[in-house]
């Protein structure tokens, strides 16, 4: 038995092309978009975005092709294109030694022409084509030629968008809190599902030197990496606020350091900040337009927290009132962004929903998940994060 033993050029290549992490995903508009585009440029029945892997080559966006997506490497005419950094052009694949038995010339398909230009990851690395196919023999001209590197050109910067895209949700989840913190007598729990592959809510917790627990959740209006970069400003804002201010100072120091950000962006952000003091159970609460929190108690039952004013970035020098309430032992104060809502026919429904969570829910990262999963589990048009945050029962 033979092993295939990659070069370590190859091996180079194939751990670009993984890092690419395009391989396995579903079909794009983005990159159909620019297939379409390029048959209709060249005139061809076929064309597709080919990547090719160790052992095979696999198809990110075709048109022709009867939704092809795999194929061993003996089958594929993409893999000789990887090899050169020009663009391969084919005009009569049945003349040719390397592909005059391939079964996609001398089976059904019958193509007879093919031209593909190599895609390089951002390492420079080549691992896969843009590539044309034709049932006639022909030549690509000069001008074709350019027009088919710059079209390539595009589908590579898609491929490095996804690149940027995964690291940048990296980023973002990072920055979201991820370890619960050490109170006596409380867990707290969280998480975020964006739409895309980042998204405009955030939360985040933290123990002040006073031994207070600080909690955030906030929308900003909108999805993707515009909401994303504002997000990522107003967490900082809001988070360094926090540290040296009262609850309602710091949302409202927050709210005027924001407000050039969202005035010029024409954005606006939904927030609940609350401070607990755990030897009471007092709970000190801004809710800026958000309207979204609860406090649940073991049988299903819950009330609706009021809010304080209108969204963060809405109406210049609004003044947020501080409202209190009280965890009792056994409660769990819920507070979910508005994606949540997108399930239900009404937000009284939604929340009601939430409050039958908590009781099934034996833990707070129980609940967290149990609403995450169902978000995940329907058809998603909008970020959704929840956080909770539970008081042990006596």
């Amino acid at each position: 038995m033979s092993i295939n033993v990659l070069s370590s050029a190859e091996v180079a290549r194939v751990d670009a092309l993984h890092a690419l992490h395009v391989l396995d995903t579903p079909r794009e508009e983005r990159f159909d978009r620019l297939v379409r585009l390029t048959q209709r440029m060249f005139d061809v029945p076929m064309a597709a975005v080919n990547l090719i892997d160790a052992d095979r080559q696999w198809t990110k966006a075709e048109v022709g092709l009867d939704g092809l997506e795999s194929i061993p490497p003996g089958d594929s005419m993409c893999r000789y294109t990887v090899q050169q950094p020009n663009t391969l052009i084919v005009p009569d694949l049945t003349v040719d030694d390397r592909f005059c038995e391939n079964r996609f010339v001398v089976g059904e398909a019958r193509i007879r022409f093919y031209a593909g230009h190599p895609l390089r990851a951002p390492g420079g690395e080549r691992v896969g084509t843009l590539c044309l196919f034709d049932t006639r023999t022909r030549q690509l001209d000069a001008r074709e030629q350019e027009i088919l590197v710059e079209v390539a050109g595009l589908v590579e910067r898609e491929l490095v968008a996804q690149r940027e895209l995964d690291r940048a949700a990296e980023v973002q989840q990072v920055l979201m809190s991820c370890s619960a913190p050490d109170l006596t007598g409380y867990e707290v729990a969280g998480r975020c599902v964006p739409t895309q592959d980042i998204g405009g809510d955030f939360f985040s917790w933290h123990v002040l030197p006073d031994g207070l627990l600080q909690l955030h959740l906030a929308d900003v209006m909108g999805k993707g990496i515009p909401a994303a970069l504002i997000a990522a400003s107003v967490r900082a804002m809001l988070v360094g606020a926090a540290q040296f201010n009262d609850q309602q100072t710091a949302v409202q120091r927050t709210a005027v350091a924001a407000q050039p950000l969202l005035t010029d962006t024409g954005a606006f952000v939904t927030a609940f900040s609350a401070r607990l003091e755990p030897s009471t159970g007092r709970v000190d609460y801004v809710d800026a337009g958000h309207g979204l929190a609860v406090v649940c108690d073991p049988r299903g039952g819950y009330r609706r927290l009021i809010s304080s004013g209108p969204p963060l970035g809405m109406l210049p020098g609004t003044v947020w009132d501080l409202h209190t309430t009280f965890l009792a032992p056994g409660e769990t104060l819920v507070v979910v962004s508005d994606g949540f809502l997108d399930f239900f026919d009404s937000v009284e429904s939604a929340l009601a929903a939430a409050g039958q969570i908590t009781v099934v829910a034996p833990t707070t990262e129980d609940l967290v998940e149990e609403f995450t999963a169902y978000a995940r589990g329907h058809a998603q048009p909008d970020d959704v994060t929840v956080v909770a945050l539970r008081r042990a029962a006596v």
